[in-house]
């Protein structure tokens, strides 16, 4: 089991269509459920009362017919959870195990962004740790509000999210170099100016064979035709979107930007540090 965690619009969606392009890999759409159940599994002692909300938060969720349960019913969530040790990492494992092996496949992976701002509970609960890896993409906050603010899912997010990517990103990369066999850090930047590459390191990280048709459009998922913010999908990965901030954004929209996350920008290599940026 693998956890792909990166903020929105930072390429956690194009990266995951290219993994589940492999034939050993499987990630489901987005599932929304796991962070919750981390927080339920952490609070409930009782196994049999946890089991049946944590069945529950899968199967009833809004995203389980799209994601989980394109593949497995209601029934075989509530198998998998039932005979799993009452554990939260052990019990997402066998529900993911049962779900790829569905589709014939042998590693599996979850990728929800908001995931990322509940890695507090994915850590107490043992989640993610030294046993479970994680594959974390970073985006120059910047370029990720110049996207993030394009797509009109909120009109505030200049007085916030910043600092939301800042906290997030630095905790968890923070809490992930305690095991860093387990870890897996790589930039948008780096991956969108070299795919080929950056996949067959994360192939070694993920113990498989690099395999050349996890770049092929044709195999991305169809459910991201005609979805605006999804435009790209069906196009090579390419570096046209990287350092736009640079000419797109005001100076005092890059002032605020700076002042709510200027920590990570600068531990991530963003700020004063990487050729291809201008601040």
């Amino acid at each position: 089991m693998f956890y792909l965690f990166g903020s929105p619009r930072s390429g956690t969606t194009i990266l995951a269509q290219c993994l589940s392009a492999h034939q050993d890999i499987f990630i489901p759409d987005e599932t929304d459920c796991l962070a919750p159940m981390a927080l339920v599994a952490g609070r409930i002692r009782d196994p049999d009362a946890g089991r049946q909300v944590i069945c529950d938060i899968i199967t009833h969720s809004e995203r389980f017919p799209y994601s989980l349960g394109q593949y497995i019913s209601a029934d075989d969530v509530r198998e998998a959870v039932r005979h799993a040790p009452y554990t939260p990492s052990l019990i997402v494992d066998a529900v993911y195990q049962k779900a790829a092996a569905a589709v014939g496949k042998t590693r599996y992976g979850d990728k929800s962004p908001n995931d990322l701002m509940y890695a507090r509970a994915f850590v107490e609960t043992g989640m993610i740790g030294a046993t479970v890896k994680v594959v974390h993409i970073v985006r120059d906050i910047r370029d990720v509000m110049l996207s993030l603010n394009q797509t009109g899912w909120a009109d505030d997010f200049d007085e916030y999210f910043p600092r939301i990517w800042s906290s997030s990103n630095l905790y968890l990369h923070y809490e992930m170099q305690k095991t860093p066999s387990s870890y897996h850090l790589l930039h948008y930047e780096d991956f969108v100016a070299d795919p080929q590459a950056t996949l067959q390191a994360l192939c070694r990280f993920l113990g498989v064979d690099y395999a050349t048709g996890m770049l092929d459009t044709t195999r991305r998922d169809s459910r991201y035709q005609g979805v605006a913010h999804h435009s790209n999908m069906y196009q090579p990965v390419n570096s046209g979107s990287v350092g736009q901030h640079a000419v797109k954004l005001t100076p005092s929209q890059k002032a605020k930007y700076l002042a709510q996350a200027q920590e990570a920008l600068t531990r991530f290599g963003y700020w004063n540090n990487r050729p291809y940026f201008s601040n």
